[in-house]
C-alpha cells in the first residue's frame, strides 16, 4: 500500500525537508493544510496534486489520509497531534516535538492509546557520521567516555526561512536557538553516548526582539553531566555569522572522537597514534523512510516518541537552569524512561 499523508504546515521546512523526503519514501501526500491558503496552494503545487484545506481539522475526518505529518510552529505541535492520534492517524512531527514536557507527555499518551505511530522527526541521528561516533562508543573504542563538546549553529532563521518571523515569537516559538537547534544536539549526544543526561547548568544570550517585543535566545551554553559519569558542554547557536558551526569531540580513556564540518568522524588513539578515519555506512535510513515503513509494515522506529520527550526535557531543564542560576536536575521521568 502507498502510505496517503496529509501536511499540515506547509513553510520552508515543509517544502524543502518533508516534500522531498515523503516523495524519496514513496508516500503520496493528499491534502495539504497550513496557516494561510497560498502557502498550502504553493506546497501541493510543488507537488503535483493533492487537495488544499482551509482548516486542518478536516484533514482528520478523510479515510483516505493514513498520516499527518506536522510542520506548523512550535506552540501547535501538540493540539495538532494529540487531535490527529486520537482520530487513528499516525503523526510525524517536526521538531521540537513539543515545548513543554507536560504537552510531550499527552502526545505519547495519546498515541499510545490510540496504537499508532507518533514520531519526531529528529533527523540529525540518521546522518551516517553521527552513526559511525556511536558505533565507536558502543564499540569501546575510546574506553570509558570522560567528556564531550558539540556545537549546532547557523546564522539564524531568518538566514533560511525568511518568510517564518514565528521563529522569533516566544508564543509560536516557544524559545530560541536552544529550542530550535539544542533539540537537535540533544538527541545526537543520547545516540552516541547511549546515556542520559541527569543535570545542566545554562547561561542564554537573548537575541532581537520577536513578537510582542519579547527576546528569544540567540545563543545557549549549556554544562551537562550524564548518568554514566561524563560531563560536557552543548551550545547551540543563532550567531554564526560564516556559514555554519556543527561539531562533536568525545574523549574517553582509550582516545578520542571528533568531527566537524570539515573533518569526517576520526579517532585520535590514546598516546598520540596515528589519527584513524571511521567507517561509514554505505547507507542510512532517513527520517521519512523511517516513518512510513513504520506505518506501512511496523518497522521499529530509529528515533520514538520517547526520545523526543527526552529531548524536550533536557531543554526544559535548561531553561529553568538559566532562569534559577542554579544546576537543574532530570530524574527519570524527565529523561523519557518510559
Amino acid at each position: 500500500m502507498t502510505v496517503r499523508v496529509a501536511l499540515v504546515g506547509c513553510g520552508t521546512v515543509a517544502r524543502r525537508v518533508h516534500l522531498p523526503g515523503l516523495r524519496a519514501a514513496g508516500a503520496d501526500v493528499v491534502a495539504f493544510a497550513s496557516r494561510t491558503r497560498s502557502s498550502a496552494e504553493h506546497a501541493a503545487r510543488e507537488w503535483g496534486g493533492g487537495d488544499v484545506v482551509d482548516d486542518w481539522h478536516e484533514v482528520l475526518e478523510r479515510s483516505e489520509v493514513d498520516a499527518v505529518d506536522v510542520c506548523t510552529p512550535n506552540a501547535s505541535h501538540g493540539e495538532i497531534a494529540v487531535a490527529a492520534v486520537r482520530s487513528g492517524k499516525h503523526v510525524l512531527v517536526e521538531k521540537p516535538m513539543a515545548c513543554s514536557v507536560e504537552e510531550a507527555d499527552r502526545m505519547v499518551d495519546a498515541a499510545d492509546r490510540a496504537g499508532v505511530v507518533l514520531m519526531p522527526a529528529h533527523n540529525a541521528r540518521f546522518g551516517r557520521p553521527f552513526g559511525a561516533m556511536r558505533q565507536a562508543v558502543a564499540r569501546g573504542d575510546i574506553g570509558q567516555v570522560l567528556s564531550f563538546r558539540c556545537a549546532w549553529g547557523h546564522a539564524g532563521p531568518e538566514h533560511w526561512a525568511p518568510d517564518a518571523g514565528w521563529f522569533r515569537d516566544p508564543a509560536l516559538a516557544g524559545g530560541g536557538a536552544l529550542t530550535d537547534l539544542g533539540v537537535h544536539v540533544a538527541d545526537v549526544l543520547r545516540s552516541v553516548l547511549d546515556d542520559e543526561a541527569v543535570a545542566v547548568s545554562a547561561l542564554l544570550r537573548p537575541g532581537a526582539n520577536g513578537g510582542g517585543g519579547e527576546r528569544v535566545e540567540d545563543v545557549a551554553q549549556l554544562l551537562l553531566r550524564f548518568s554514566q559519569g561524563a560531563v560536557g558542554s552543548l551550545q547551540a547557536s543563532w550567531a554564526v555569522a560564516a556559514g555554519g558551526d556543527h561539531q562533536l569531540t568525545v574523549q574517553g580513556t582509550g582516545g578520542t572522537l571528533h568531527l566537524d564540518d570539515r573533518t569526517l568522524p576520526t579517532l585520535l588513539p590514546a598516546g598520540g597514534g596515528d589519527p584513524v578515519q571511521l567507517e561509514l555506512a554505505e547507507k542510512s535510513p532517513g527520517v521519512f523512510e523511517t516513518f512510513v515503513d513504520a506505518v506501512e509494515y511496523g518497522s521499529p522506529l530509529v528515533v520514538t516518541a520517547a526520545d523526543g520527550r527526552a529531548a524536550v526535557a533536557l531543554v526544559a531543564a535548561a531553561y529553568r537552569s538559566a532562569a534559577s542560576g542554579h544546576l537543574e536536575r532530570l530524574d527519570g521521568t524527565d529523561r523519557g524512561d518510559r
